[in-house]
């Protein structure tokens, strides 16, 4: 970031109401010898929802896969809830998954099993509850998300907005304080994107849970993010909140809310 970005940053970080829960600093990863992310340093506000968002193929769904350790980088940071994830071993690192959910880009439910079974998954294999109280707060996820009626049908009996609802219940089946997401509203029609957009301010409310999303929708952009960051080849040109990204002055960002 320019010098005047990495003053943004630290005020931001300093504030009161705006404690960094996601902290990435001077991160450089890629593929093999392809460099995709380039001395990236960010910051997630806690209980803000803050969208990554840029052009295709600028390093969005990367950066990503970082946060949850998917891939490891070549140098750099991540803290997330004020740990080094990137020197943790598997059972610390473990330990911190238990405090974050995951929206996948297509939901990634199992198909062989229903909604429930799918929901049930996280509790199953990260708490001791009996089967009849993992079934009873399956059915309070399910309603969280307006799918308690479609609680023994299977994902291929759902609606594409139903399935990312459906997928949403998972992510939150342990009221997760972190919640992530890559393009939840990908492929969905407007209206129902609304209402996905809708239900994503209404978990962070009740759970009072950070949100941090990837997305290159302007206008659910528009309807949910308090925080941005924005990627340009690598680079990140802008991570603030939404309003001052639109009054930067800055050429890539400004052309891209404009196509919304």
């Amino acid at each position: 970031m320019n010098s005047d970005l990495n003053k943004l940053y630290m005020i931001e970080k300093t504030q009161k109401n705006h404690t960094p829960i996601v902290e990435v600093t001077h991160l450089t990863s890629g593929y093999e010898d392809f460099r995709v992310l380039d001395d990236i340093s960010i910051f997630a506000p806690e209980h803000q929802i803050t969208i990554i968002l840029g052009a295709s193929g600028c390093g969005k769904t990367t950066l990503l896969k970082h946060l949850i350790r998917l891939i490891q980088p070549w140098s750099g940071s991540i803290r997330l809830f004020g740990h080094e994830i990137t020197s943790l071993d598997e059972p610390e690192f473990n330990t911190i998954l238990k405090d974050i959910g995951v929206m996948f880009q297509n939901g990634a439910l199992l198909g062989s099993l229903s909604v429930a079974e799918n929901v049930s998954i996280p509790m199953e294999q990260h708490t001791s509850l009996k089967e009849d109280m993992i079934r009873k707060l399956v059915e309070i996820k399910l309603d969280l998300v307006g799918l308690r009626h479609a609680i023994d049908l299977s994902p291929s009996e759902l609606s594409g907005g139903m399935r990312k609802r459906a997928a949403l219940a998972r992510a939150i089946a342990l009221d997760p304080p972190l919640l992530f997401g890559d393009e939840p509203s990908a492929g969905l029609d407007p209206v129902t994107s609304a209402g996905l957009d809708e239900l994503i301010l209404k978990m962070r409310e009740q759970l009072g849970m950070t949100v941090v999303l990837v997305s290159h929708e302007v206008a659910s952009i528009n309807r949910i993010a308090d925080h941005v960051v924005f990627l340009d080849e690598g680079k990140v040109l802008f991570c603030g909140p939404l309003k001052e990204a639109k009054t930067a002055g800055i050429q890539k960002v400004d052309d891209f809310f404009a196509k919304g």
